[in-house]
């Protein structure tokens, strides 16, 4: 397609220089740079944005522009043709603005405006030629006419391109103003620079109907070619504002790395450059604005509610940002909470069992300096109270784990549970320190779901470590039924790992983790 852009670039500049007529440098040079600027402009908004039908319309209101040039060749066929084109570049351009930024149309009205545009220029222009003596001449070159030399239907067709323009100014204006504040951004570069086009051309028409002084018509039109030079670069970069913006959501995923901020709403609000955004937890009421919800791991965390005219696939990305963040953060508060809950259960372990034994221990020393059954009875207290001691130190970390290996360690998990357990395998060699404890604590904790929950009558136990991928499956017999695991959800997921629960109501309940050995 670059082709396209030098090939007729050439075509166009060996009409205005070798086609007969005298043509100036500053014509040539402006008549080039605005074909120019929309092909160039609209080959990079198709291959960047290929969802809009925009850049295709910019090129061909750029092949439009260059055909007319036709116009600009010393010969009678060329001449025809450049009558015939002369305006088919507005209609076009009429097509364009009305239909930005999809280059879709959609409604009636659009579909109106647009077949009445193009039924203004070629249309016209051929009957224009059927029914006038064919006098050639160069019509590119811009040149002072006067009223009375202005034919009758170049007279009707520029009132109805003043009329037309204008309709569709106020239309594109409306639209602007009743916008959000996000359509107003997107919509911006084509309302101002069309409206600055179209009121160039309205008011050159109006010079030329109303027979102004020649050197104004003259300025009138060389300043619509000079805006429709710098137009299509705001076009284009109202098209690819999308990709630039995108470009901040990598920004937003490092700014979280550091945690969440304090108002979260206010940064995802400028980063989307949505104002009126707003985070829902929990239900979202109906709403004619649009919704994303932030999810992560199946989970649906958050809605965000904003503009609707906020392109979806930056919403999303923005989202997924958002979303892991706040599960990172709900995962933290979850672990901190975990822990403090784990050191109250030692507490109350301590207080309501060893502690109290070994105060009973005390008392019955006391009172066993003259009995000696009394200090039987003492010395008993004192090997349970040992006994439950190292039962308790054994939850909070099995020496065995780290002497033995997690072969023994499991073993004797599973030889002191209260629902019969079957370990099924196990790894021969050692794995790293870090995944032997994440094995052992997610069937640990597996099992104790199995034994209160589940009315579990076995449980099967396997382990295994294929290629560095370690894991973890247990599985019982019970009721089934048990909800996500958020324990051991973040305790696999802290060694970069996954797991799943499938427990369908009766028919027992499977926890599979799997992680990488990171030793391996």
């Amino acid at each position: 397609m670059r082709i396209l852009w030098l090939g007729t670039g050439f075509l166009a500049l060996g009409a205005l220089v070798w086609g007969g007529y005298e043509v100036s440098v500053p014509a040539v040079v402006l008549n080039l740079a605005v074909g120019l600027s929309f092909i160039g402009a609209g080959l990079e908004a198709a291959d960047r944005r290929p969802d809009s039908r925009s850049g295709q319309l910019m090129i061909a209101v750029g092949l439009a522009w260059f055909v007319r040039l036709a116009g600009a060749i010393e010969n009678d066929a060329a001449f025809a043709i450049g009558v015939a084109t002369k305006t088919f570049y507005l209609a076009v351009l009429g097509h364009l603005l009305v239909t930005y930024p999809t280059g879709r149309i959609t409604s009636r009205w659009q579909l109106v405006v647009v077949s009445v545009a193009y039924l203004l220029t070629v249309p016209v222009n051929v009957g224009y030629l059927l029914v006038t003596p064919l006098e050639p001449q160069n019509i590119v070159v811009i040149r002072e006419v006067s009223a009375p030399d202005v034919p009758a239907v170049a007279v009707v067709v520029m009132t109805s391109g003043i009329v037309l323009f204008g309709a569709l100014l106020a239309r594109m204006i409306t639209r602007w103003l009743r916008s959000g504040s996000v359509a107003r951004r997107d919509l911006g570069p084509v309302v101002w620079g069309g409206a600055a086009i179209g009121l160039t051309v309205v008011v050159t028409y109006l010079a030329a109907l109303l027979g102004l002084p020649p050197g104004v018509q003259v300025a009138l039109q060389w300043s619509t070619e000079v805006v429709l030079v710098g137009w299509p670069l705001a076009l284009l970069y109202g098209l690819l504002r999308a990709r630039l913006d995108r470009s901040a959501v990598g920004e937003l995923a490092v700014s979280f790395g550091a945690g969440l901020p304090d108002d979260l709403r206010s940064v995802l609000a400028r980063t989307l450059h949505d104002p009126s955004l707003e985070i829902v937890y929990g239900e979202v009421p109906p709403a004619s604005r649009g919704v994303t919800y932030l999810e992560a791991g199946g989970t649906r965390l958050a809605a965000l509610v904003h503009d609707p005219a906020l392109d979806p696939a930056f919403v999303r990305a923005v989202a997924a940002s958002a979303a892991l963040a706040v599960q990172n953060e709900l995962r933290l508060q979850r672990i901190v909470a975990a822990a403090d809950e784990a050191r109250r259960q030692v507490e109350r372990d301590l207080h309501d069992g060893a502690q109290q034994r070994l105060v009973s221990v005390l008392l019955t020393l006391k009172l066993a300096e003259s009995s000696p059954e009394r200090l039987a009875a003492a010395r008993d207290e004192l090997a349970k109270a040992l006994d439950e001691l190292r039962e308790l130190a054994r939850g909070i970390y099995p020496v065995l784990l780290t002497d033995a290996g997690l072969g023994p360690a499991l073993i004797s998990l599973v030889e002191r549970s209260a629902v019969p357990a079957v370990l099924v395998g196990v790894p021969e060699e050692r794995l790293s320190p870090v995944a032997e404890r994440t094995c052992y604590f997610v069937i640990a904790e597996a099992l104790t779901n199995a034994i209160r929950h589940s009315q579990a009558r076995e449980v099967r136990i396997e382990v295994t470590c294929v290629d560095g991928l370690v894991t973890v499956d247990v599985s019982d017999n019970g009721s089934g039924g048990a909800s996500r695991l958020r324990g051991l959800d973040d305790r696999v997921a802290a060694v970069g790992g996954r797991l799943t629960v499938h427990s369908p109501v009766g028919e027992g309940t499977r926890v599979r983790a799997e992680f990488s050995d990171p030793r391996r």
